[in-house]
């Protein structure tokens, strides 16, 4: 099977059966991974560049070379080889779909898209907003209305740095930056956390000094604000609500001595948690529930919870989230939000503390959900977040720390503490 039909199949399953595109792509090999996620990165500008190619928009039954087309050129753009194998290899393609007869429609629009590549992107783009910013128009507008910042969009389509976390319990930042130095690997401290260390460049697990021994783990600096701004104290009860795959869940035991339980409801996920911990020497307790519907007498010092939201901080890592969600989905989700907020804040001791965060920039996900659970909810007090450093790429919000994706840096994450009243 070609890499070009395994990438269609990919991204069909992707805009079809709306499935996570890595899932889509488990066992593929990695020429074919690459041109799918080029595609699903690049998809408003490549399909806006297809429509002005094609005499006629192609039939619905005919879905599978529209992406075909896509495919063809995204690898026109951006594989570094000559770009007649790009264009034969596309054409060649067409007989893998069983479309022989669009063998000649394939060449005819790349072979014209070779030869005119940065006319026609440029003409087409020009009045596109889509294709400019490679956003939908409705996330274009929510982000727009929200904040007066454009380079949220240049970081959407930037390549997301890879961030490590060090296990305080067994290192420190400049001890294991010497590490490094020693490996010849290129790396800074992050400007946000005393844990956090940016690699120049991403690499494998495998070639990660210590990190099978638990001496490092993978986590964005965003991410690793939280377990500062929990604030846990040696012995505390925690529970961290939504916990897969485990981040979180393995940098708050490295902060503290802590009795923590996590809970996520699913199951494949939770297996991660599983495994995190067990690199890391970790435990904790850890159980397969539904958050929403869980009965339970016990409650918690504190509790972090890592709400389910619409990731659009993150969407570098996950482009496919430009493509899987609609404006409806918010809506929606700060339904869940502001279900599972009341179901945690239920489990505080009074005087305990919770951490809301998300990966999230929309304020309907954020300030909102907060907004309203203070209206409604009388035991419930805002704690301040103190600025961690000035910056264009975080700000205080009403009632939170709002974090913007960053070019070289970390993603983008709010976070709202909030504290039960004593009675």
């Amino acid at each position: 099977m070609s890499e070009y039909l395994i990438s269609v199949r990919a991204l069909q399953r992707l805009l079809n059966d709306r499935i996570q595109l890595n899932r889509c792509l488990e066992g593929a090999p990695p020429l074919a991974q690459q041109i799918a996620y080029g595609v699903t990165r690049n998809y408003f500008s490549l399909t806006a560049i297809l429509n002005s190619l094609l005499e006629k928009p192609l039939a619905n039954k005919h879905n599978d070379l529209q992406l075909l087309l896509l495919c063809g050129l995204y690898s026109v753009d951006e594989l570094k080889r000559p770009i007649h194998a790009s264009v034969n290899f596309s054409v060649e393609a067409a007989k893998d779909l069983k479309k022989p007869w669009a063998k000649g429609l394939i060449n005819g629009i790349l072979r014209r898209y070779a030869r005119e590549q940065h006319t026609i992107r440029s003409r087409v783009i020009q009045n596109n907003v889509e294709a400019q910013l490679e956003h939908p128009e409705w996330l274009v507008s929510l982000i727009s209305n929200a904040w007066f910042r454009p380079a949220i969009f240049k970081a959407n389509r930037s390549r997301a740095a890879m961030t490590l976390r060090v296990n305080r319990l067994r290192s420190n930042q400049n001890d294991y930056l010497n590490i490094l130095r020693q490996a010849n690997i290129k790396a800074r401290p992050g400007s946000l956390t005393d844990t956090a260390i940016i690699l120049e460049h991403p690499m494998l697990v495998d070639d990660i000094p210590g990190f099978y021994e638990g001496l490092v783990s993978i986590q964005d600096e965003g991410a690793q604000l939280a377990a500062n701004l929990l604030n846990t104290t040696p012995g505390s009860n925690v529970l961290d609500a939504c916990a897969a795959p485990g981040g979180k869940t393995g940098h708050l035991l490295e902060h503290a001595c802590i009795n923590l339980t996590a809970v996520d409801q699913d199951r494949k996920r939770i297996d991660k948690v599983f495994d995190n911990l067990k690199r890391l020497g970790l435990k904790a307790k850890i159980r397969c529930i539904d958050l929403a519907s869980w009965q339970t007498n016990q409650r918690f010092d504190c509790i972090l919870l890592d709400a389910p939201c619409s990731a659009t901080g993150i969407m570098r890592r996950h482009p496919d989230i430009m493509l899987l969600r609609d404006k409806s989905d918010i809506d929606k989700l700060f339904e869940i939000q502001s279900l599972l907020l009341g179901k945690v804040f239920s489990l505080l001791v009074d005087g305990g503390d919770l951490l809301y965060s998300t990966c999230s920039i929309l304020p309907q996900e954020n300030d909102r959900v907060i907004e309203q659970f203070l209206s409604t909810q009388p035991k419930a007090a805002l704690l301040p977040i103190d600025p961690i450093r000035e910056s264009d790429d975080l700000v205080t919000t009403d009632y939170g720390l709002q974090l913007f994706p960053t070019v070289d840096e970390h993603d983008g994450f709010y976070y709202s503490r909030l504290r039960r009243k004593k009675s």
